[in-house]
């Protein structure tokens, strides 16, 4: 997809984004950054917070393709040039509200991602995180079967941690999916950390 392309060259052209605050999305204008600590409450307090959360949604790992992860999988971290380290992961799902142009990321009515990772030993980030991000925005293809799947979120490793420090360790993922006007939908799991091929290997 071509956010994924605008993605990868940005990390690319760019190398990594500085870690010293929340990794807040910038893409639509609706990042907020709040480096204190995290409660998991929700955003708002809509009359769409306290109904049954609809459709439902995986979290999984690739830069073009979608590998599923579940409690206790690999999550691997891609190298590229210039220092670049990430997690590529896109998610999927079904159900959930999606805008009329799933694809562009800019519809204020897109689902909103919410994400945080704990690493023992390494959680130094906004929020006593190793990682976090609020507020980010992806655009989505609906698939031949009906369900849905986003671009991947660029899960970039924080500034001065090489990945080899941190393979082979467990990490908890928190990820929030808050569709428009709905409830929002949950999952957590723990993975363990391994290192990629170079971007494009």
């Amino acid at each position: 997809m071509m956010m994924r392309t605008l993605i990868l060259a940005a990390v690319l052209v760019g190398g990594c984004t500085s870690d010293d605050t929340d990794d807040s999305a910038t893409q639509a204008g609706t990042a907020s950054d709040d480096t204190g600590p995290t409660t998991h409450e929700p955003e708002s307090t809509s009359a769409s917070d306290t109904g049954d959360p609809i459709g439902s949604f995986e979290i999984g790992w690739g830069q073009d393709d979608f590998t599923p992860i579940a409690d206790g999988d690999e999550f691997p971290i891609v190298v590229g040039g210039q220092g670049a380290q990430m997690f590529p992961m896109p998610l999927r799902g079904a159900e959930f509200f999606l805008p009329g142009n799933p694809t562009s990321w800019m519809d204020e009515t897109g689902p909103l991602v919410d994400f945080e990772m704990d690493i023992e030993g390494w959680n130094n980030g906004p929020g006593g995180h190793f990682k976090r991000i609020a507020n980010y925005t992806l655009d989505w293809v609906v698939l031949a079967d009906g369900t849905y799947q986003s671009s991947f979120l660029a899960v970039i490793v924080p500034d001065g941690i090489d990945a080899s420090e941190i393979e082979g360790e467990t990490a908890h993922l928190w990820v929030r999916l808050r569709p428009h006007d709905q409830p929002a939908l949950e999952l957590e799991l723990d993975v363990v950390v391994t290192v990629s091929a170079e971007f494009g290997g």
